[in-house]
C-alpha cells in the first residue's frame, strides 16, 4: 500500500495532442529497460484534464482487475477479483462481500430464462512468462514449459449463481480439456478472456489440449482459440464448437510454416479474446468479433453456432503486429450502429522496449472486407509532468482495455476511454472517426515500488462506464476510482434503477 491523501489526488494538466512515433528493441521482454532520460523514481503525482474524481474505493490499494456490474433495483454492484462492491453512491463505494467468489477474469449477466444473475470466472494454467535468468521465457529456459504442463488446478471456467451478491453459490466447474474438472493436473491452457451475455452460450479463450503449442510468443506455451460452450444449464456446461487458426496445432506444420510469423519467436500467435457476439445467437445474432493477437481482428459468421465460419479479417502490415506486444488484444463493438469497431493492443514490455502498436478504428460495414479508418492518437504527458514522453515514465506505456461492452445505458456514440497503463485513463472524441482526438485524461499516482519488478507496470488497468449515470470507473494500482468528464455529461450520483443496458436484450427482466 502507498500513502495517498484524497485532498491531493489531482493536479490539473494540459497535454499536447501531437502523435508520437515510438519504437523499441527487437529483444524486448517484460523486464525493466531504463534508458537515458528514464526517471529513477515512480511518479506519485496525479494529473487530470477535463476530468474530476467523484470517489475512491480502497485508496492506495491494488484494484487493477477486470470490472463487471450487476443491478438489483436501484442498487448497483461492481464485481472485481472476488469482491462485491456496492457503488450505488459512487462517492462512497462500500465493500459488501470480500472473497465472494474465485477468479479475476469474470463475466456476469442476467439469465432471463432462469431468473438468475449468472457469473462465470476463468481459470488458467501457469504461463511460461519471463524470468530474470530467462528474459526470453521458454526459449531461454524450456523447463518453464514443464511448469506450465504440470501446474495444478482447474483449467476452464467456474459458473456461479450471483442472484444474491452477498451469497454467491458455485454451480459447476468445467474443464476445457473435456475431462473431470476435479483432476489435479489438466491439459491445455484453461481460459483467459471470456464473454457471456446471459444467453445460451459462453465464448471462451482457450487451448483445450497440449497440441495448441505453435505459439511464437516467449511468454506462453499454448496459443488459444475460440471455444463455444452451451451454458443454458449452468450446472452442466457443454462444449459445442472449437475454432482456431490453421497451423496453431502440432501436426499442422504446412499451415504453420505458411504464417508470416513462422519462427520469429516473438509474435503473439493466439486469440487474446474474447469473441464478442453483440447480439445473442438465439435472438438472431449472426456475427462474432475477436482480437486474435498478431493475426488481427477476425469476424465470424455464427449462424451455425456449432461451426463458426471466418468471413472477414483485418490484419495490418507486419510492422504493426510483429513483436512481443499483443497487437490485437480487445475489440470494442459498442458502435456497430455507426459502422465501425475500435481495436487495441496490449503493451507487454516496460520502458517502451518494444514497438508502439496503434489502436485502430476499423470500418466493418462489410464484414467480409474490414478496413482501417484511422488510429487513436498517442497520449503525451501533461506539461507539468517531470517527463516529456511516457517512455521516460517507468512502467508500461500503451492501451490495455476499453470500457466493457456490457454496461448500464447506451454507449455514447462520440466518446470513449481507454485504460492506458502508465498514461492513466485517456478519453477520446470519436465524433469524426477519421479524426479522433484526446479530450480528457486522468493519471493517478503510480503504485508499487521501483525495486519490485512488475509492481508498478499497470497504473490504470481497466475501465468501466455507466453510460446512463455518466460515471467512469477505473481499476488501478492505487484504488478503484469513480470519475466524471464533461465530455460525457453531468454525472448522476444517487442510486438509480437501470432502464436499459448497452446491448439488445442484455439483462432483460432482472430484478
Amino acid at each position: 500500500m502507498i500513502t495517498l491523501k484524497r485532498t491531493t489526488l489531482v493536479r490539473v494538466g494540459v497535454a499536447s495532442l501531437a502523435v508520437a512515433a515510438l519504437s523499441g528493441s527487437a529483444f524486448a521482454n517484460q523486464h525493466p529497460h531504463p534508458h537515458k532520460g528514464s526517471l529513477d523514481y515512480l511518479d506519485r503525482n496525479s494529473y487530470a484534464h477535463n476530468m474530476r474524481v467523484l470517489g475512491v474505493f480502497q485508496l492506495g490499494e491494488e484494484r487493477g482487475h477486470k470490472l463487471q456490474m450487476m443491478a438489483i433495483g436501484p442498487r448497483r454492484f461492481i464485481l472485481q477479483n472476488g469482491d462485491v462492491i456496492d457503488v450505488s453512491d459512487p462517492r462512497v463505494p462500500k465493500l459488501v462481500k470480500p472473497g465472494a467468489f474465485r477468479g479475476s477474469q469474470l463475466q456476469v449477466a442476467f439469465n432471463k430464462k432462469l431468473g438468475k444473475w449468472i457469473l462465470i470466472t476463468g481459470a488458467s494454467s501457469p504461463i511460461t512468462s519471463t524470468t530474470a535468468t530467462a528474459p526470453n521465457g521458454k526459449y531461454d529456459d524450456p523447463s518453464l514449459i514443464e511448469k506450465t504442463r504440470q501446474g495444478p488446478g482447474l483449467r476452464g471456467i467456474r459458473v456461479w449463481d450471483a442472484t444474491d451478491p452477498t451469497s454467491i453459490i458455485l454451480l459447476s466447474e468445467f474443464s476445457t480439456d473435456g475431462g473431470d474438472p476435479k483432476r489435479k493436473v489438466q491439459a491445455g491452457s484453461g481460459t483467459h478472456r471470456n464473454y457471456y451475455d446471459g444467453g445460451d452460450y459462453a465464448y471462451l479463450d482457450t487451448a483445450p489440449d497440449d497440441s495448441f503449442v505453435n505459439m511464437e510468443s516467449p511468454i506462453r506455451w499454448h496459443g488459444n482459440g475460440i471455444m463455444v460452450v452451451d451454458v443454458s444449464d449452468p450446472a452442466n456446461p457443454k462444449q459445442v464448437a472449437m475454432w482456431w487458426v490453421p497451423g496453431q496445432r502440432t501436426g499442422e506444420e504446412a499451415q504453420y510454416k505458411a504464417w508470416r510469423e513462422y519462427g520469429d519467436k516473438v509474435s503473439f500467435t493466439s486469440l487474446h479474446g474474447p469473441m464478442y457476439a453483440p447480439k445473442k445467437v438465439e435472438d438472431g445474432g449472426k456475427l462474432g468479433y475477436s482480437a486474435y493477437g498478431s493475426f488481427g481482428m477476425l469476424i465470424h459468421d455464427l449462424s451455425d453456432i456449432r461451426n463458426p465460419r471466418l468471413v472477414g479479417r483485418f490484419t495490418p502490415d507486419t510492422k504493426y503486429t510483429r513483436g512481443t506486444v499483443i497487437a490485437f488484444h480487445t475489440i470494442d463493438v459498442a458502435r456497430l450502429d455507426r459502422g465501425f469497431v475500435i481495436t487495441n493492443p496490449e503493451t507487454l514490455s516496460p520502458d517502451c522496449n518494444e514497438t508502439y502498436v496503434p489502436s485502430w478504428i476499423v470500418d466493418v460495414r462489410d464484414p467480409a472486407a474490414p478496413k482501417a479508418i484511422s488510429r487513436l492518437p498517442v497520449p503525451t504527458p501533461p506539461r507539468e509532468a517531470p517527463y516529456k514522453t511516457f517512455c521516460d515514465k517507468r512502467g508500461r506505456f500503451g492501451p490495455h482495455n476499453p470500457p466493457h461492452i456490457k454496461a448500464p445505458g447506451k454507449p455514447d456514440p462520440n466518446f470513449t476511454c481507454y485504460a492506458h497503463f502508465n498514461a492513466g485513463l485517456q478519453c477520446y472524441d470519436i465524433r469524426d472517426p477519421k479524426k479522433p482526438r484526446i479530450v480528457a485524461y486522468f493519471i493517478p499516482p503510480q503504485g508499487g515500488e521501483l525495486d519490485k519488478w512488475n509492481s508498478y507496470n499497470r497504473t490504470v488497468d481497466s475501465v468501466f462506464i455507466e453510460w446512463d449515470r455518466k460515471i467512469i470507473w477505473i481499476g488501478t494500482d492505487t484504488g478503484l476510482y469513480a470519475l466524471e468528464a464533461p465530455a460525457l455529461g453531468k454525472p448522476i450520483t444517487v442510486p438509480m434503477p437501470v432502464k436499459e443496458w448497452s446491448l439488445p436484450g442484455l439483462n432483460a427482466g432482472h430484478p
